[in-house]
């Protein structure tokens, strides 16, 4: 200890009139039998980085404990004490993460399923996601020492196209290390990007990554290619009500009363973690093959915003009047489209139909649509709840003070909520596994593949860079 400390001060200029004072604190004790000196020889270059912690330093003095969380440097002129910029940067980042989280979640952290020890704050911009692990970098390690590769195309078997979506095919796969079967949705990016929906993929999966529920369509892995997005989500091989709806024209009360109830739980969760879904439609409704209905395609839902004045997202038929004539708006959009749907199951038909947007906009302005007393085959509550949930005006429409209104409504008193949470009774219409079927196959069209000429755009580190973070696994 006596030669370093000597070899410290034969460095100090010979003018220095301020006393510095030097304080070295052993690290663990090391071997020191190896006096090779070698870069490669793990004894010595503790050695060295032991011994030379303190020669960075002239000006200013050093205080180093291995016990404290950082390093602190103390200036001799003004005496205050600047953290280490590691941990300073580390405070800042946690400070940032709670001021959103309060912001957008009113302080609620999103519970992880149960068994589970991963700790995840997850942050939400208007702009972006991201998601923060703290998980131990070993558990890192050995996950990618285990699956060197990854989750990609070649970890799944392709068996055929269940489905057809606005970017590319549904597929029904198995994977192959568990042989458990999922569907596997298959974006073109050029078609992504050619509709200018990158944000709107992007958002679905970093919605998606962070919620699991019963009554939604979960995603399990995400992942990409030079050409294609991949998302990985649970497999229903019930149909969507659109189809159904087809065939049957139209269901009976009992049965529409069983559907909302599912729908209802769907939109509870989103709602509860503050995402208003925007785009609840026939199509976007999964039978599972007990006749279960679940929400799907989070594309264009949002998290609740102070404003949405501009954002005029969701198909025509099932959109609020507030949404149409480009007014902010919350969480009564999803509530006024459930309306819509259980209009539409009762009657068959929707209550407003046009052409376009503008002729459909022009009708709810015209007139308050509502169905009359005394419907033959519907009892008067079903009849109130769907008049109250048409309404125009959000601050009159049914569920306006929170969904609690919609879940006491009198059509809706007694029944059984926990046992249909837990899937514990029988739905009144049960589809069965449809996938394979010929009238369902002849639904989905032909095999869309890529341009030839597109593959020069997707060379472009640019475009390439739309899709950065788009992995979940």
């Amino acid at each position: 200890m006596n030669n370093v400390t000597a070899s410290l001060k034969d460095l100090l200029p010979s003018n220095q009139k301020a006393v510095i004072k030097f304080k070295i604190t052993p690290g663990k004790k090391i071997d020191s039998i190896c006096q090779c000196n070698l870069k490669t020889c793990m004894i010595c270059s503790r050695k060295r980085s032991s011994s030379m912690l303190s020669l960075k330093s002239i000006k200013n003095s050093v205080v180093v404990d291995e016990n404290s969380p950082g390093l602190k440097r103390t200036d001799n002129k003004n005496n205050f004490v600047i953290q280490s910029s590691l941990l300073s940067k580390q405070l800042s980042r946690q400070v940032s993460n709670h001021q959103i989280q309060n912001q957008f979640y009113n302080g609620k952290i999103n519970q992880e399923s149960k068994g589970s020890t991963n700790s995840t704050t997850w942050i939400m911009t208007n702009s972006h996601s991201r998601k923060i692990s703290v998980d131990s970098p070993i558990k890192e390690v050995q996950q990618q020492t285990l699956n060197p590769m990854g989750i990609g195309r070649h970890s799944f078997k392709f068996l055929y196209v269940v489905g057809k979506g606005g970017f590319g095919k549904v597929w029904r796969v198995e994977m192959k290390a568990n042989r458990q079967e999922y569907a596997l949705k298959e974006m073109l990016k050029t078609k992504i990007i050619s509709k200018r929906s990158v944000n709107s993929v992007m958002n679905e999966k970093f919605l998606l990554e962070h919620l699991k529920h019963p009554f939604i369509v979960n995603m399990h892995y995400a992942f990409q290619d030079r050409e294609n997005l991949y998302l990985v989500l649970d497999l229903l091989r019930g149909g969507d009500l659109r189809y159904h709806l087809g065939r049957m024209k139209k269901f009976s009360e009992e049965q529409t009363k069983f559907f909302a109830c599912c729908i209802l739980l769907s939109l509870q969760y989103l709602h509860q973690h503050g995402i208003i879904h925007r785009d609840v439609k026939p199509e976007n409704l999964v039978f599972d093959k007990d006749g279960f209905l679940r929400l799907t395609d989070l594309g264009v839902a949002r998290l609740n915003k102070d404003s949405v004045a501009n954002d005029t997202s969701g198909t025509p038929g099932y959109m609020a009047p507030e949404v149409m004539c480009r007014m902010e708006h919350s969480f009564p959009v999803d509530y006024y489209a459930l309306g819509v749907i259980v209009y539409e199951l009762l009657l068959g038909k929707r209550p407003y139909n046009g052409k376009n947007r503008q002729e459909i906009r022009e009708q709810i302005l015209a007139k308050q649509m509502q169905i009359k007393e005394n419907t033959p085959g519907i009892s008067n509550k079903a009849i109130d709840f769907v008049n109250k949930l048409l309404i125009r005006k959000p601050q009159q429409r049914l569920g306006f003070n929170g969904i609690d209104e919609i879940f006491s409504h009198s059509w809706l008193y007694n029944f059984p909520w926990g046992k249909l949470l837990n899937k514990e009774i029988r739905s009144l219409y049960v589809p069965g596994s449809i996938d394979g079927n010929y009238d369902f196959q002849s639904q989905i069209s032909g095999d869309s593949e890529p341009q030839e000429d597109s593959s020069m755009v997707l060379r472009r580190k640019s475009v390439q860079g739309l899709f950065e973070g788009y992995k979940f696994q």
